[in-house]
């Protein structure tokens, strides 16, 4: 699946001056909010951890109401929990730090208005756990290098192309090397950026 997106990845660039009408390319930043979810397993509730994140993008738009769109970001990922431990208030947190490769389809309800579906491929930078007392805790051995994600979301650009967003990301595979559990990332991130013509038909 994942040498799948990664082709589309080329495909997209390739095609890129052939299909589309008009190309835009931009930037952005914004928060994520993230936790996992663990199957099999039961403990300390978990909560969201918020970060920030960013990147750039390129959107070829093939009609008016259909375009397709190719970001580079960078995403950090984790989740967090309070327990107790000999009578102390314990809080952990997880940090995983991802450049990630969205691609997905957009299509335009308004000029201004737009909704998109599509995949998502995650490549981890680093892991580090935290508990309390700033004890930091390196488990990057056990986090897998990549990361296959479904993601939706919506999008509003004004005329000056500035643009507000949110998307929701569902991570598809388990993120841990070895474990009786599966853990898997999911996130919420609210964007704002900028976006400009690159060329047009």
């Amino acid at each position: 699946m994942k040498r799948i997106v990664i082709v589309a990845f080329l495909l997209f660039v390739s095609l890129l001056p052939v299909t589309a009408q008009l190309l835009r390319a931009g930037l952005s930043a914004g928060i994520d909010a993230s936790r996992v979810t663990i199957t099999g397993a039961s403990g300390a509730p978990l909560f969201y951890t918020n970060n920030i994140a960013g990147g750039v993008f390129a959107e070829a738009v093939i009609t008016p109401v259909i375009s397709l769109q190719l970001e580079l970001n960078h995403s950090t990922q984790g989740v967090g929990s309070i327990g107790q431990s000999a009578n102390a208030i314990v809080y952990n947190s997880v940090r995983i730090d991802y450049f990630t490769i969205p691609l997905f389809l957009k299509l335009y309800g308004t000029p201004n208005l737009s909704f998109f579906a599509g995949t998502q491929l995650g490549i981890k930078r680093k892991a580090l756990a935290k508990t309390t007392g700033n004890l930091n805790i390196d488990f990057d051995g056990m986090i897998r290098t990549n990361d296959l994600y479904g993601l939706f979301g919506m999008e509003y650009r004004f005329a000056n192309g500035v643009f507000a967003g949110g998307r929701y990301h569902t991570g598809l595979t388990n993120i841990l090397k070895t474990t009786d559990n599966e853990i898997h990332n999911r996130y919420f991130s609210f964007r704002l950026g900028y976006s400009f013509l690159l060329n047009k038909k």
